[in-house]
């Protein structure tokens, strides 16, 4: 779901709801900055509700390393794909997060990938791959608008996102320039409360499992967890 607006109309529809007509009591690049800092709300929000809004994919060529950077602008991972084929070819998924734990139990070995885990500033694979291509899909950290152009696209997920920023840069307008900021403060909760309701609906369409249904030594051929997890 996409609602884009441009960051120049964002700052005007903004404005609407706190310029009084004499004279403008922030400059646009503060409320650039402001807009930035609800957007960033408004990217957790969803995010924290398990929606999948905003996304990544960021490519690791296997080499033996150990571990391999995460992208500049990671902000969690969603999973990791081990590409059957070349590097566009039909994948499988790698396990993951695997606790500190487990690891104990594949350090050492190498292969193919069948699990991952968040390191420091890395994602590991074990067992060791030397080769091979995986696609790590995660959560981008949310653009920071605060000095992009007027024309600069912001996408803001549907209605109540719009509302959600508007009205919260009008409450901080609103509050420095001491004037009564209720009605848009009622509006930003009232809106953040209709955000996470979205998110949680679509999130709801999403189901997750405990345990894949095709893991445990499926058709698809890859170690059943159970065999190294839960064994006594």
């Amino acid at each position: 779901m996409a609602l884009p607006f441009t960051l120049g109309t964002l700052v005007t529809r903004c404005r609407q709801r706190f310029s009084a007509g004499d004279g403008d009591v922030l400059e646009d690049p503060e409320v650039k900055g402001l807009i930035s800092e609800y957007y960033g709300e408004l990217h957790a929000l969803t995010v924290e509700k398990g929606a999948r809004c905003f996304e990544a994919e960021a490519t690791i060529t296997a080499t033996g390393a150990s571990g391999y950077a995460l992208p500049f602008d990671h902000l969690t991972t969603i999973g990791v794909d081990a590409v059957l084929s070349g590097t566009t070819g039909p994948r499988r998924p790698v396990w993951g997060p695997i606790m500190a734990t487990e690891r104990v139990r594949l350090v050492g070995r190498t292969g193919p990938a069948f699990y991952w885990a968040e390191e420091g500033a890395n994602i590991a694979l074990y067992p060791i791959p030397s080769d091979g291509t995986y696609k790590h899909l995660y959560v981008p950290q949310p653009t920071d608008y605060s000095a992009a152009s007027d024309a600069t696209s912001v996408d803001l997920l549907n209605i109540y996102g719009l509302k959600f920023i508007v009205w919260g840069v009008a409450s901080v307008a609103l509050h420095k320039s001491e004037s009564a900021q209720q009605r848009a403060v009622d509006e930003y909760e009232k809106a953040k409360a209709q955000v996470e309701y979205w998110a949680c609906q679509r999130a709801l369409v999403q189901p997750s499992y405990r345990v894949p249904e095709d893991m445990p030594g499926g058709s698809l051929g890859f170690p059943d967890p159970a065999d190294w997890r839960w064994a006594p």
